[in-house]
C-alpha cells in the first residue's frame, strides 16, 4: 500500500479514469477496496542510489517522480499486496508506464471536473443556512478559510521548469517548508561534465569551487569568476543561492493581479519595457507613456527571438534578454503576488553572456508587469 496519502480527488480521478477496474487484474474494483499502487515502488524514495540506477537502466527521463500520475494506478488490496515492493522487469515497466502516460489527460480532466463538481451549490447553501441559523458566525468561517489557505500554502509544491543539476542528482521539486541546508554541500554540475569553476582574486590567486557553500565563502572573500566560461557557468551557483533565498522569503500573497486571471510571462502585452537593459534611457520614455513590450515589438523597437530553454527572448540595442518563470509568491512582504524569474543576458554580437534572477510584479490591474528594483 502507498505510504503517500493521496486525497480523494486523486483517488476518485484514478478510479474513474481506469473505468473502475483494477490496473493489474482488469476486474471490477469497488471504492472500498481501492488502493493506490506505484508501478516503480515508492520505497525507492528511501534508496536514492538504487532509484538513480533504475532510472538509468530503464532509460527513464531525468527527474522521474515516483508520485506522479504516470507512476500510480488503482488496484485491489490483494493485487497491491501481491505486488508489494516488487520492481517489474524493464519491458513490463515500460509497457505499464506507456499505458499510464496515455491516461494522464483523462485523469487531469477528471480531477478538474471533481474540483468543480456540481454539488458546490449544495455546500454553499448549507453554509448559508448555518450562518442564518447562527450555527456558525462569519468570524468563525473566516478563521476556517484563513487556516485552510495557510495550510495549503505551507505545503505548496514548487516544480521548477528545469531542475537544479548536481553531480549525482537533479532537484526539480521544492517545498516552502523544505530544509534545503544539505544542498549547500552538494557538488553542482556546472557545465558539461565539470563539477567546479575557477575563481580568481586581485592577487591572481586561483581556486576551484564545486558547492554553493564554497562559492559563498570565496566570493565573500573577494574571489570572482574571470574567464567568459567561468562567468557563464557561475550562474548555476547564483541561481541556486537566489532560489533558496526566494523560497525562504516566499509568503502567501493577499492579492494577485497576475493569477486572477492567470497571466503568462510571455504575454508581451502585459510586460513593461523596464525589464530590459536600457543603457540610453529610451525605454523609460516608452514605459512612462504606458507602452508594453508587445507594443514595442509591433513597432519594431524590440525584437522577439526564438527561445528554447527559456520562455521568451527579447532583443534590444544589441542585448538579448531571455527569461523563464520559476514560481509565484509574495517575495517583498507587500501582500502582492510576484514572479521569481530566471534569466540570461547575452551580447548578440559577441561572447558576453551571464545568468541572473529577478522578481517581477504587477501592482494593480492598471499596471504592467515590471521589475521590482
Amino acid at each position: 500500500m502507498s505510504k503517500t496519502k493521496f486525497d480523494n480527488i486523486i483517488r476518485s480521478a484514478l478510479w474513474a479514469s481506469y473505468n473502475y477496474i483494477c490496473f493489474y487484474c482488469n476486474r471490477p474494483l469497488d471504492w472500498d477496496d481501492l488502493q493506490i499502487d506505484h508501478i516503480i515502488p515508492e520505497s525507492l524514495n528511501l534508496k536514492p542510489e538504487v532509484l538513480k540506477q533504475v532510472i538509468k537502466e530503464y532509460e527513464l527521463e531525468d527527474g522521474f517522480d515516483l508520485n506522479a500520475l504516470y507512476n500510480i494506478v488503482p488496484a485491489h488490496g490483494k493485487c497491491n499486496r501481491r505486488k508489494s515492493n516488487e520492481l517489474f522487469k524493464k519491458n513490463t515497466t515500460l509497457y505499464y508506464l506507456g499505458l499510464t502516460k496515455q491516461a494522464i489527460p483523462k485523469i487531469e480532466s477528471e480531477i478538474h471536473k471533481l474540483k468543480n463538481r456540481r454539488n458546490k451549490g449544495q455546500i454553499i447553501s448549507k453554509l448559508q443556512t448555518a450562518l442564518a441559523t447562527n450555527q456558525i458566525d462569519t468570524n468563525e468561517l473566516e478563521t476556517i478559510v484563513k487556516k485552510a489557505k495557510e495550510e495549503n500554502w505551507s505545503n505548496l509544491k514548487i516544480k521548477l521548469p528545469h531542475g537544479v543539476r548536481f553531480i549525482d542528482d537533479v532537484y526539480n521539486v521544492f517545498y516552502l517548508n523544505y530544509d534545503c541546508s544539505k544542498l549547500y554541500d552538494k557538488k553542482l554540475l556546472v557545465g558539461g561534465l565539470y563539477d567546479y569553476i575557477e575563481l580568481i582574486n586581485d592577487d591572481d590567486d586561483i581556486i576551484k569551487v564545486s558547492t554553493l557553500r564554497e562559492w559563498k565563502d570565496k566570493t565573500n572573500k573577494g574571489y570572482y569568476p574571470f574567464t567568459n566560461a567561468d562567468i557563464k557557468m557561475s550562474s548555476n551557483f547564483t541561481f541556486l543561492e537566489e532560489l533558496l533565498e526566494a523560497l525562504h522569503k516566499a509568503k502567501m500573497p493577499k492579492v494577485s493581479f497576475i493569477s486572477e486571471p492567470w497571466i503568462e510571462i510571455d504575454d508581451l502585452d502585459f510586460l513593461s519595457p523596464n525589464i530590459l537593459n536600457d543603457f540610453e534611457g529610451n525605454l523609460s520614455t516608452y514605459a512612462d507613456n504606458g507602452a508594453s513590450i508587445g507594443d514595442l515589438v509591433r513597432e519594431g523597437v524590440i525584437t522577439q527571438n526564438e527561445s528554447g530553454y527559456y520562455k521568451v527572448s527579447l532583443e534590444y540595442e544589441g542585448m538579448e534578454t531571455s527569461f523563464i518563470e520559476q514560481f509565484r509568491a509574495d517575495f517583498n512582504n507587500d501582500g502582492i503576488e510576484d514572479i521569481f524569474v530566471r534569466g540570461w543576458k547575452r551580447a548578440v554580437e559577441g561572447s558576453l553572456g551571464f545568468g541572473f534572477t529577478t522578481i517581477l510584479t504587477r501592482y494593480s490591474n492598471k499596471h504592467l508587469i515590471e521589475e521590482i528594483k
